[in-house]
């Protein structure tokens, strides 16, 4: 009577040790399957990969607007990309077609001043080997850098910088 009493009382506990088992190997394989699944997914993503130079700190690269060549600095925390009035006039010189003039705004800069500026639609540009449609500037009014901002980066899924390759990666 005493060993029946002993199984009845340890079949509770070793129910309860085999859900907890189920659930752990349960939890890892939906865990691995989704690792797996992501790889894949990832795998079958266009990556673009732009090459940066660094300057004190600061990524640079290569874009294309009307056949001229601007140097822009990445610059994630610029909500709106940034072109100098000289740039924006050079480009114009090769063509208008690309540029439609867009509303005024204000822009806050770094340093928390206020500046009013002329914006502009970029119909096509390139940055790398990439085509970029419909990409709005502010235009400072002063001389400034040349900033691709979050506007641009925003039309991908994902992108990163690999600061040990110089490299921007976009994702689509």
């Amino acid at each position: 009577m005493e060993m029946t009493n002993f199984i009845k009382q340890r079949q509770p506990l070793t129910f309860l040790k085999w859900i907890s088992i189920s659930i752990v190997f349960f939890t890892l394989s939906v865990s691995l399957w989704a690792v797996v699944l992501n790889k894949d997914i990832e795998a079958n993503l266009d990556h673009i990969k732009i090459p940066l130079s660094n300057y004190y700190g600061s990524y640079h690269l290569n874009g294309e607007i009307n056949d001229v060549s601007v140097e822009f600095i990445l610059d994630s925390g610029a909500s709106e990309s940034i072109m100098s009035r000289q740039v924006l006039n050079e480009i114009k010189e090769t063509s208008t077609f690309n540029i439609r003039d867009l509303e005024n705004g204000y822009y806050i800069l770094a340093d928390g001043s206020e500046v009013f500026c002329s914006r502009v639609n970029i119909k096509v540009m390139k940055i790398g080997d990439h085509t970029l449609h419909d990409v709005v500037f502010g235009i400072m009014p002063n001389e400034t850098d040349n900033l691709l901002g979050k506007n641009i980066l925003d039309k991908f899924k994902r992108w990163s910088v690999d600061k040990n390759l110089n490299e921007l990666t976009l994702i689509k």
